[in-house]
């Protein structure tokens, strides 16, 4: 790639003007094709993978895949890809270019506006996702053979909302379709695990219907105002999608539409021959519905999207603008080019609180003239101070002497704004919040931490965790910027990051995250275990052996332990798991999940009462958690204990009756 005297750079036929966008692994820039004589093609979209991501054959592969099966798709709600290629040795895809939003921002910016987007306006951005994504799932070949597709990561994130009201459906970068393939191998989580349908989760045969069960996921959103499925860990929440018996939405606004709570709940059926035929009967059943459920219009739509993101305020559409002017391939003409918009005065987005102007302080001037100056003179001036309370040593001592979340706030109500506390005492107060679950609370201290000590990086760590507990992803993720550009060699700003991915569900985001900070700092304590266990929950079993591997050769780390244990076995390497399960409890002996994992490999080995002992063990550490004794149901049915299981069905039921029937079915003997 060679740059112009322009400013601008090309790459093969292309002249990219700018970067409009950026993810974790590829970047999008405006670009425009020159042909070799002069002429111009329109603007596009060329996205490319970033330069580390070259080297890993599986991000390669995902990448190739969206393009591939995107462009066997011609639908005006699907991203409509125009070329495919290579230059040198770097894959790249062009598309169309789009301006807007994804429903996912959208959502995000009505709700810190303390609002839902309107359900009309909901519904037509589903319906039109879904019709382009139905038209994906009826493609067929050149040969007319249907290539059975399916998006597998039908979310928010991947819907976008133009700001003319069209819809299109985006990133089919872990799509499967059978006569063309995929990145991901079988038994591989992809996606963002809120929307992943209960057989993706339990890995059995997926087809067109997992996208419905994840539109399904989606107008729950809207109609609930929560997820269908939640839980306190990932593994609780698939767990919780694999029984699949979400709470219908009227149980929580009794104003829903019958109608439209049955398409929900059909939508979100266990079994997927309950679920809509297609997504076309989908789309039906929602339109025939009516009333307070009427589908809004395409420019309802955009004058929504105008509201919420103006030219005038909107960063992303600026940066798109700024790109389309500097696009120096625009054709000469006699006029002069019309001026940029005189850009608006910063703006406190919707994320940030919306302060007031700071007040005036109240100075001593004016007392002093109505007194004389006496009061400044004698000890009566300290009746004009405001009274501060407690040292913040003090209250911090007090504040960590308690287990009470709420004795904990009071503790530390206004420590931020206590002149007297320092950038430490301001980064432990949030650290104590966060511990007790009170991250708005952190957020508070946070804010007032950032804005007393702007450059300490603490301060933009401590408001990246608190808006991360908080679900506010533009805010912790600006912070988060903020840290990396005041530490750019300290890895807890990624560290950050991946646990803000995880948290809104995106694992590949995560893991992608991890692997540039694994990069750096292989031998970091808070990164290369959490990767390695990471990519263990992903199934990139290879990947995350090696990871673990490197790790524990080094640390006797029990955990780590026990994960590359729980790799070996899914390997097929019984042996090596069981010992490395035994030298994780050799560390740590009071470790659950090791006297789980070991259950299993035990079993594996048909050594049942081995496998017995160790499901107890892992019970009795974790007697909130039921899947030690569920596979120990499993185990003693396999053995032929009838009396046994028929006790440990009752223990089941007494101590976790909302699952007792889930529960129950897992005590049958292993195929």
């Amino acid at each position: 790639m060679v740059s112009d005297s322009s400013n601008a750079s090309w790459f093969g036929r292309y002249r990219l003007s700018s970067r409009i966008a950026t993810g974790g692994m590829a970047e999008v820039y405006l670009a425009r094709r020159i042909e070799e004589d002069g002429s111009r093609g329109p603007a596009v979209a060329v996205k490319r993978l970033l330069p580390h991501m070259l080297t890993d054959r599986r991000i390669v592969q995902m990448f190739l895949n969206e393009a591939h099966i995107t462009e066997q798709i011609h639908h005006p709600h699907v991203i409509s890809i125009l070329e495919l290629g290579v230059e040198g040795n770097e894959p790249f895809i062009v598309m169309e270019l789009l301006e807007g939003r994804s429903f996912a921002e959208l959502r995000q910016e009505a709700a810190e506006h303390g609002q839902h987007v309107p359900l009309g306006i909901t519904l037509r951005i589903l319906v039109d996702a879904c019709r382009g994504l139905d038209a994906a799932h009826r493609a067929v070949d050149q040969e007319g053979r249907p290539l059975r597709i399916v998006h597998r990561d039908f979310t928010p994130d991947n819907i976008h909302v133009g700001v003319s009201g069209t819809v299109k459906v985006i990133d089919f970068g872990i799509a499967r379709a059978e006569s063309i393939g995929s990145g991901t191998e079988p038994g591989t989580l992809k996606g963002k695990f809120f929307y992943m349908s209960p057989e993706m989760i339990i890995g059995g045969s997926v087809d067109h219907r997992a996208d419905i069960f994840a539109a399904g996921v989606m107008l729950y959103e809207q109609l609930c105002g929560r997820r269908p499925f939640t839980g306190p860990t990932t593994d609780a929440v698939l767990q919780r999608i694999a029984e699949g018996h979400p709470r219908p939405p009227t149980a929580f606004d009794p104003s829903v539409p019958p109608e439209l709570d049955r398409i929900c709940l059909m939508a979100l059926a266990r079994d997927p021959h309950e679920r809509f035929e297609s997504l076309q009967v989908l789309i039906e059943a929602i339109e025939h519905v009516g009333g307070a459920a009427e589908v809004a219009s395409p420019e309802q739509v955009a004058a929504y999207v105008e509201a919420l993101f103006p030219l005038d305020r909107d960063p992303k559409r600026q940066a798109l603008r700024r790109a389309r002017l500097a696009d120096p391939s625009q054709p000469a003409t006699g006029a002069a080019p019309s001026a940029p918009a005189r850009p608006s005065a910063p703006s406190r987005t919707s994320e940030e609180p919306h302060a007031a102007p700071p007040a005036k302080k109240r100075g001593l001037m004016p007392v002093v003239a109505v007194l004389g100056g006496l009061l400044v003179l004698g000890g009566g001036a300290a009746l004009l101070l405001p009274r501060q309370g407690p040292p913040p040593a003090e209250r911090l001592a007090a504040a960590e002497a308690t287990t009470d979340p709420d004795a904990r706030v009071s503790a530390l109500k206004g420590l931020g704004k206590d002149e007297r506390a320092n950038a430490a005492q301001l980064a432990q107060a949030g650290a104590l919040l966060l511990a007790a679950g009170m991250p708005q609370a952190a957020l508070d201290v946070a804010e007032a931490f950032v804005e007393r000590f702007p450059k300490d990086v603490e301060s933009h760590l401590l408001a990246a965790r608190a808006s991360t507990g908080l679900s506010m992803g533009r805010r912790a993720e600006r912070a988060i910027e903020q840290a990396r550009a005041l530490a750019p060699e300290d890895v807890r700003p990624q560290l950050a990051l991946a646990t803000l991915r995880e948290r809104q569900g995106d694992l590949s985001g995560a893991v992608a995250v991890l692997a540039q900070a694994y990069e750096k700092h292989p031998r970091d304590a808070e990164v290369a275990p959490r990767y390695g266990l990471l990519l263990s929950h992903q199934g990139q079993l290879d990947q995350a052996a090696e990871v673990l591997g490197a790790w524990t050769r080094r640390n006797e780390d029990a955990r780590a332990l026990a994960e590359l244990g729980f790799v070996r076995y899914r390997q097929e390497k019984l042996d090596e798991a069981a010992a490395l399960l035994r030298r994780a409890l050799r560390k740590d002996k009071e470790l659950a999940l090791a006297h789980y994992y070991l259950g299993a490999v035990l079993f594996r080995q048909d050594n049942i009462s081995g496998a017995e002992r160790a499901y107890r063990e892992a019970d009795r550490l974790e007697p909130q958690e039921p899947r030690a004794l569920a596979a120990l149901c499993q185990v003693l049915a396999h053995a032929g204990r009838v009396n046994d299981v028929d006790a440990l069905k009752r223990s089941l039921a007494a101590r976790f009756p909302e699952k007792a029937k889930s529960l129950a079915a897992e005590c049958a003997p292993a195929p």
